[in-house]
């Protein structure tokens, strides 16, 4: 996320909590309906009540906690309507990414970095570790946010991100019976299928494309949440 700076160019400290906040909830450190108290977080960050309140509110702005009038801060638990609402988005500006990439397919290096990508997706289908995946995984949709060079989707579309991998390690990578629908191989095609839309300069495949990976994996999601895993 965007970050600001003091007048000698440090980050702030309100930056510093909120993005050290933000990360852990994207791991799944941080995991919904878990309190976020403000004495606990200047103690291991070292900085006082103010900048913690403020990294609080910036956070609910986001959507990522809440914070209540009794019980302060804290981390948001999506619902089904929340998690429709989540992957509408992502469908709506990661396809729109994936467009405005494929028409900026032979700009800079963006066609090195999509083969890179595509190399990638491939290691792992030949026989890759699992463990390995979500980090192909966020490589792909940060990349495709880049190229398409769109300040606005990418802002919005890594905003989205932080709860969306946080579903993902909270919920779906801790399923106890596996989701045909959240198979890792074949998002792993899904996102070859994408790359190559991208790299052939089809917009309107790359779009199509983007927007059936991520309903399906809101649908296998949802199926998570279903059976109450």
């Amino acid at each position: 996320m965007p970050t600001s700076s003091t007048p000698n160019g440090e980050v702030s400290a309100v930056d510093r909590i909120a993005e050290e906040l933000r990360e852990r909830i994207r791991r799944g450190q941080l995991v919904g309906g878990q309190r976020l108290i403000e004495a606990d977080w200047t103690r291991e960050l070292q900085v006082s009540r103010g900048p913690v309140r403020e990294a609080f509110g910036r956070l609910a702005a986001e959507g990522l906690v809440i914070v209540e009038r009794k019980r302060g801060a804290v981390v948001r638990r999506l619902n089904t309507k929340d998690i429709l609402d989540l992957y509408e988005a992502r469908a709506a500006i990661e396809g729109q990414a994936a467009a405005a990439a494929a028409r900026c397919v032979g700009a800079a290096d963006n066609r090195t970095r999509l083969e890179q990508v595509l190399h990638e997706h491939q290691r792992f289908l030949d026989g890759g570790e699992f463990s390995h995946y979500l980090g192909v995984n966020e490589n792909f949709h940060r990349v495709i946010l880049e190229i398409a060079d769109n300040d606005i989707l990418q802002r919005l579309g890594r905003q989205l991100h932080v709860m969306a991998y946080h579903l993902q390690t909270t919920r779906v990578s801790r399923a106890t019976t596996p989701v045909p629908l959240l198979s890792v191989a074949d998002s792993a095609r899904f996102h070859c299928d994408i790359t190559e839309a991208v790299l052939a300069g089809k917009s309107e495949q790359a779009e199509r494309l983007m927007r059936e990976h991520l309903m399906t994996t809101r649908d296998g999601i949802l199926e998570v949440d279903r059976r109450g895993e």
